[in-house]
């Protein structure tokens, strides 16, 4: 018991990991304001261990217009004026989708980017569930595509039990790493204990929007046995990239 209980650096987990969730890119949502905070990210990131990121900025309806087109332009430019050992950091773009008013639309139209071997990440809103999210991670699948659900942990009107059977109906999970340190509240840390005990999870991420949060990760301690745990998530999430 003693064992389990003492605590590890989570960075140390974190050599040659790709992040597939983060606000890296300046300017097109909540994330980076600028190219200089940028770079700082992509400082912090190398530090933590990360080999690279692909960038993820929010699209959603009301709040941020972003298609594939703006999220290219941006990407494109941003890499031209990075230094080069920071431009070839960033591998790639996608989005985090909110399964809003007009993600049907979006699947419809087929103007979506997706992470590597065809995954496409989106969120819930924080306030309920959307009603025809069923029909939509069946649509995704019919789409060929595969549903990934960001941070299941953080909506509080979502129990365990019904995360799993979100995954049951074929959503992979990802997790914020911040989620294990309280850094979303209590309920957000219990469930990612859970998920992360009963091995739910596909991905990580960091959902970094600032420097702050990937400071904090280079400080956050976990559970030897939450250890243990995340070198399994890890060694899929690297699979599953490949």
């Amino acid at each position: 018991m003693i064992f389990f209980n003492r605590k590890t650096y989570l960075a140390d987990l974190l050599e040659g990991v790709v992040d597939i969730h983060n606000h890296v890119l300046p300017g097109i949502d909540d994330g980076s304001p600028n190219l200089e905070v940028t770079q700082s990210m992509i400082t912090a990131f190398k530090e933590l261990g990360f080999k690279g990121a692909y960038a993820t900025p929010h699209t959603m309806e009301d709040y941020y217009g972003n298609d594939v087109e703006t999220i290219t332009d941006c990407f494109k430019e941003t890499k031209k004026l990075l230094s080069d050992n920071h431009s070839g950091f960033l591998r790639g773009i996608a989005s985090e989708y909110m399964m809003d008013g007009g993600f049907g639309k979006l699947l419809e139209n087929g103007n979506y980017l997706t992470l590597p071997n065809n995954y496409l990440l989106f969120e819930f809103s924080y306030f309920q569930k959307p009603i025809e999210a069923e029909q939509l991670i069946f649509e995704m699948s019919h789409k060929e595509l595969k549903p990934l659900l960001a941070h299941p942990e953080r909506y509080r009107y979502l129990s365990t039990p019904d995360i799993v059977e979100l995954k049951n109906r074929g959503c992979e999970l990802q997790l914020n790493l911040l989620s294990l340190s309280g850094h979303y509240g209590t309920d957000a840390k219990s469930k990612a204990s859970q998920l992360l005990e009963s091995g739910a999870y596909d991905f990580i991420g960091t959902d970094a929007h600032k420097l702050e949060h990937l400071e904090q990760l280079k400080e956050l301690k976990i559970l030897k046995k939450q250890h243990e745990q995340l070198q399994r998530v890890l060694a899929t999430h690297q699979a599953k990239l490949d």
